[in-house]
């Protein structure tokens, strides 16, 4: 069965690495991306900057488990022959895996809810601070958690931009509306 096994060096993999003919190789496989860049959802700009390289680390940090099972229709056949896992890269995949196992990762909405109630608490103490008190102090404590509550808004805008942080595509982008168009002004067209 080995010998069936079709191999390239990494320099045959370096160079293709230009618009129109991109491949990277995760774990030791080799994928042509060419065609896949336009309808990547993290734009073409990455698989640009890291065509003709070994990108497993990249690919584990950046995509859900789920994206695994798309590989196959973009393998090309191949594996590296001269591939070989850096000692901070074998550190680095054994954390993720620690933290997989650990069900770190998993996606957890009821986190998003919190952050969201916490945000509404705060917009909720700025409103009554400076609607109903005049005291100078109770205005600077309700301009200080509206910037709070503006970051936290910023932060779960940004990660329902990127991924689900709730339990379907709806919620998400209910919560991108809120989050991003409503309370920080940034659009969700991108998303």
């Amino acid at each position: 069965m080995e010998c069936d096994k079709k191999y390239i060096t990494i320099q045959q993999l370096e160079q293709h690495n230009k618009p129109g003919d991109l491949w990277v190789s995760i774990n030791g496989n080799v994928y042509n991306v060419s065609d896949w860049s336009k309808y990547h959802p993290g734009g073409e700009t990455p698989l640009l900057n890291l065509a003709g390289k070994d990108v497993t680390d990249a690919f584990t940090a950046y995509h859900p488990t789920t994206a695994w099972q798309y590989l196959n229709k973009f393998f090309t056949g191949y594996r590296l022959k001269d591939y070989k896992v850096s000692e901070v890269s074998k550190d680095y995949r054994n954390l993720i895996h620690e933290f997989a196992k650990a069900g770190m990762f998993e996606n957890k909405g009821h986190t998003a809810v919190f952050t969201l109630t916490s945000v509404a608490a705060m917009f909720g103490f700025v409103f009554y601070g400076v609607l109903c008190c005049n005291s100078l102090w109770v205005h600077l404590c309700s301009a200080m958690m509206l910037g709070m509550a503006w970051i936290q808004s910023a932060y779960i805008g940004h990660d329902s931009g990127h991924y689900i942080v709730m339990s379907g595509h709806g919620w998400n982008k209910l919560v991108q509306l809120i989050t991003g168009n409503c309370l920080i002004g940034i659009s969700i067209a991108w998303g």
